[in-house]
């Protein structure tokens, strides 16, 4: 599969906030992506959302490694991404992003913002969206969306988790899930442990 390009990148990296600077590195001589780029947020916390959300993604046949840029404190917001071969191969699971074993939890990044969960009312309805386009894909068991509480500063605000009756219902939610559009932003999909879903540890 051919290397992303630009706006392909750029279109990923912009469903995690507003970019201040981007650069993909490419050869002076040929002009051909070095498959490495650089990019700034606008806002500093998007960057851990971003590499939370995108590390270890499957992108074609080319897995991520998006990680915080060495640039010293000054730059605190700004990340680099970098494509590397995938060791495995699964024909027809391409667009799984996660190569880790399939869980019966599924963890969604980048649908909701801290902000849209404040409101009782808005969360309900999130909550509502959610059950009814999850529960397409297999049967679900529970569904955890943490919410922000002030002062405090709560694991997992921001991501949802969705727990299956099995690892393979799980596995049918994350292929139809991944890369899907949701209130105009990118959804991104990982397997998340069972026993640590139990625990709330997120």
């Amino acid at each position: 599969m051919p290397t992303c390009n630009t706006r392909q990148v750029k279109e990923l990296l912009t469903s995690f906030g507003p970019l201040k600077a981007f650069n993909l590195v490419k050869d002076s001589a040929t002009s051909l992506s070095k498959g490495y780029a650089f990019c700034e947020y606008v806002e500093i916390s998007a960057t851990d959302q971003a590499v939370a959300g995108l590390n270890g993604m499957q992108l074609g046949d080319k897995k991520l490694i998006v990680q915080r840029a060495s640039v010293g404190a000054k730059n605190a917001n700004q990340a680099a991404i970098i494509e590397t071969p995938v060791m495995l191969q699964v024909p027809g699971l391409q667009r799984l992003q996660n190569s880790g074993i399939p869980t019966e939890v599924l963890c969604l990044l980048n649908m909701v913002m801290p902000e849209e969960l404040m409101d009782d009312e808005d969360y309900e309805e999130i909550l509502e969206d959610i059950k009814e386009e999850c529960c397409k894909y297999g049967s679900v068991r529970s569904i955890e969306i943490p919410r922000p509480i002030d002062g405090v500063e709560v694991p997992g605000c921001g991501k949802i988790f969705v727990e299956y009756v099995s690892a393979a219902d799980c596995q049918k939610a994350m292929q139809a899930l991944t890369g899907r559009k949701f209130a105009n932003r990118v959804v991104v999909t990982k397997y998340f442990d069972s026993d640590m879903y139990h625990r709330h540890d997120f």
